[in-house]
C-alpha cells in the first residue's frame, strides 16, 4: 500500500487538480499561504488528506453546475496534441495592385532631354 497513513493525501492528484490554477487562487481557494501550497506541489511537506478530496469535489461539482446550465466542458479541448492534428494558418495570397493604386508616374516617366 502506497499510502498506508490517511491522515496525508496523494500529491500525484492532488498536483492533477491544481493544474492550470495560478498559486495565488489555489492558495486563496484552500485558504492557505502560497508557501505551504509550493510547497505541496513541490512535494517538500506531506500533502493532508483534505485537500485533494476537496479539489476533486470543487471539480465534480462546477462540472455538475455546468451540465445543468447547459455549457460544455472546458477539459475537453485538452487533450495529446499529434502531427496529424496541428494546421498551419494559411497565408493569404497578395492582392495584386489595381490600376487606381499605380501613381501616374508608373505610366507616364519623365524623360529628362538635356
Amino acid at each position: 500500500m502506497r499510502f498506508p497513513n490517511l491522515r496525508y493525501g496523494n500529491p500525484t492528484a492532488f498536483a492533477h487538480y491544481a493544474m492550470g490554477i495560478p498559486l495565488a487562487d489555489l492558495a486563496r481557494t484552500l485558504r492557505r499561504d502560497e508557501r505551504t501550497v509550493r510547497d505541496w506541489l513541490s512535494a517538500k511537506q506531506r500533502v493532508p488528506w483534505w485537500v485533494p478530496e476537496y479539489m476533486r469535489l470543487r471539480q465534480m461539482e462546477q462540472a455538475e453546475i455546468r451540465r445543468q446550465m447547459n455549457m460544455p466542458t472546458i477539459g475537453a479541448k485538452l487533450g495529446v496534441v499529434r502531427g496529424t492534428v496541428i494546421e498551419l494558418a494559411v497565408r493569404r495570397p497578395k492582392k495584386k495592385p489595381q490600376i487606381t493604386d499605380l501613381r501616374l508616374d508608373d505610366f507616364d516617366p519623365v524623360v529628362s532631354t538635356g
